[in-house]
């Protein structure tokens, strides 16, 4: 059994009692004041302070993430390559309670962020002359090691001390042909030759600007919100990616934006829950689904009775009356 999305928000607020030696961790938060929370297909991350430290702390979502990258941890120990931080797994660091009461723990994993800036924010502040070139010594640095990273985009990239540095190594291999990244790389040398080189001044300050890209040819379109926006074409909602390149084809009454991965959908059949892919997490046959980001829970009602659904579309609750109304 594996602890739910809301396990590991109410664990980084409260790691004194959750952690088992990252006791003094201090999560981001964002506006509210809740941590700060992304989600892959097989983790939840949030970045901590820790030691006079910034760290990535993964909490795997599927039985079979760790052990994915059980040898990925052990050579990159080995390596001991300025190209990777710090990154190792912590046996048994989250303590929570299942269902049914009884105590469990969770391995953690836990990985340095190097001091410096996000990829995207390097763009506004560097040549790109200067980017490139870090991006090719980092391509011949990875091929030198036999390592690919398998999974460099934009947010798995942060500017720090003049280089490049790749983060979240979950789907690295070793010795393996360089062409596993070649794509990435050319995907990355597009964005910065891509970048604008506009820059407003105000007196001697300098500041960079980077307009969002019109999302033309839909009858509506939304904000983005987690790299998609919610369009409305002729044939329905649907969502597009930044570049406007179709990513879940228009097919839905009404959508909503994405949180946390999960975006509110209503269908002929009813109203369900998806994620990124736009696969079901929660079946389109209920009356109201209503997803709550800051506790991953959707409140769902049938027959005009309610029930609590987990962050993987479980039911937690009965269908009953609506908590206001008991």
């Amino acid at each position: 059994m594996n602890p739910t999305i809301q396990t590991f928000l109410r664990a980084l607020q409260t790691p004194d009692t959750s952690l088992r030696s990252l006791t003094a961790a201090r999560a981001a938060t964002d506006a509210a004041g809740l941590p700060r929370l992304q989600r892959s297909t097989r983790f939840a991350e949030a970045e901590i302070a820790w030691r006079n430290g910034q760290w990535l702390l993964s909490m795997p979502l599927t039985s079979a993430a760790l052990p994915r990258i059980e040898r990925t941890v052990s050579r990159l120990r080995r390596l001991n390559t300025p190209w990777a931080g710090e990154y190792r797994i912590l046996p048994g660091e989250l303590r929570w309670e299942d269902a049914a009461g009884t105590t469990r723990s969770t391995d953690l994993v836990m990985e340095a962020l190097p001091a410096g800036c996000p990829f995207e924010q390097a763009l506004l502040t560097e040549e790109k002359q200067t980017l490139l070139a870090a991006l090719d010594t980092l391509e011949r640095a990875l091929d030198e090691l036999h390592l690919r990273h398998n999974n460099l985009k934009a947010s798995n990239l942060r500017w720090s001390a003049g280089r490049l540095v790749p983060l979240r190594w979950h789907d690295a291999t070793f010795d393996t042909p360089g062409e596993a990244d070649a794509a990435a790389f050319e995907a990355l040398r597009r964005r910065i030759e891509a970048g604008d080189d506009v820059r407003l001044q105000l007196h001697d300050t300098t500041a960079g600007y980077a307009p969002v890209p019109r999302l033309s040819g839909h009858l509506h379109a939304g904000h983005l919100f987690e790299g998609l926006a919610c369009v409305e074409d002729e044939a329905g909602f649907g969502y597009v990616d930044a570049d406007n390149r179709p990513v879940i084809p228009a097919q839905y009454l009404w959508a909503g934006d994405f949180h946390e991965g999960r975006a509110e959908v209503e269908t002929p059949t009813g109203m369900g829950l998806i994620d990124r892919r736009g696969a079901y997490v929660i079946p389109p046959r209920y009356e109201i689904v209503e997803y709550d980001p800051a506790t991953s829970v959707s409140r769902v009602r049938q027959n005009g009775r309610w029930a609590l659904f987990d962050y993987l579309g479980r039911r937690l609750t009965p269908f009953g009356p609506h908590p206001d109304e008991e």
